[in-house]
């Protein structure tokens, strides 16, 4: 769980600091490229439900985050979504990133098609991200490195909030928290794809493995060991 000083937290409108917990709800608001769900936050946070609702209606009076009605046909009241109020428009690749998870449940094999397309992903981002080098003459513990220092470094660029601790990568922020509770398996198969590809294409060792919500909050990443 992501520690929060008192000197980073936000102002409510009454003057009062906010609470630890407040705190972490808005940024988990803010660390999203698309409107967000109380039920997504929830699973997200490990919060009550009302407890999150209590804080949204907080930050909403104090002009933190604003809310839309969730775009449906089918019959009865549409829920609400939240989003900070300094999001001017949609991220293309969340936006994406929902619809196609939705699509691939459907197919016949959707993890393992997942997973593919993440591998493709993982190794487009290593070729466009590498500096020239020369041919490694074997796999070994250089390799693994660097293997390591690419995939935390992708997951810094796109809004994981990495933290590695040595042992593990603790990943404390997920950008498409809505996407990945609505279909987990799903996105959760294209990141660990996109990783063994970075590594793959960093000739490290495989093996990772990306455990979702191993804390209210927090996946775990384990990434092939370096020495």
């Amino acid at each position: 769980m992501e520690k929060i000083s008192g000197a980073d937290r936000r102002i409510s409108s009454s003057g009062r600091v906010h609470s630890a917990t407040r705190e972490r709800v808005l940024r988990m608001v803010e660390a999203q490229h698309a409107p967000i769900s109380i039920g997504a936050l929830v699973a997200a946070t490990g919060l009550h439900e009302n407890t999150v609702r209590g804080h949204l209606e907080r930050l909403h009076a104090d002009g933190y985050v604003r809310r839309e009605r969730e775009p449906r046909t089918d019959p009865g009241r549409p829920a609400w979504l939240w989003r900070a109020t300094h999001a001017d428009r949609d991220s293309v690749y969340a936006g994406l990133a929902t619809a196609l998870a939705t699509m691939v449940a459907r197919a016949a094999d959707p993890v393992g098609d997942a997973e593919e397309a993440g591998r493709a992903w993982g190794a487009e981002i290593a070729r466009d991200t590498a500096e020239p080098t020369e041919p490694a003459a074997g796999i070994g513990p250089a390799d693994a490195q660097t293997g390591r220092a690419a995939v935390i470094t992708v997951m810094r660029e796109h809004g994981f909030d990495p933290d590695d601790t040595g042992d593990v990568v603790l990943l404390r922020r997920c950008p498409l928290i809505e996407a990945a509770t609505r279909t987990p398996e799903i996105v959760c198969a294209v990141h660990q794809g996109m990783i063994d590809g970075i590594l793959s294409s960093h000739d490290a060792p495989g093996g990772s493995e990306l455990l979702p919500f191993t804390s209210p909050g927090v996946c775990t990443l384990r990434l092939p060991s370096a020495s």
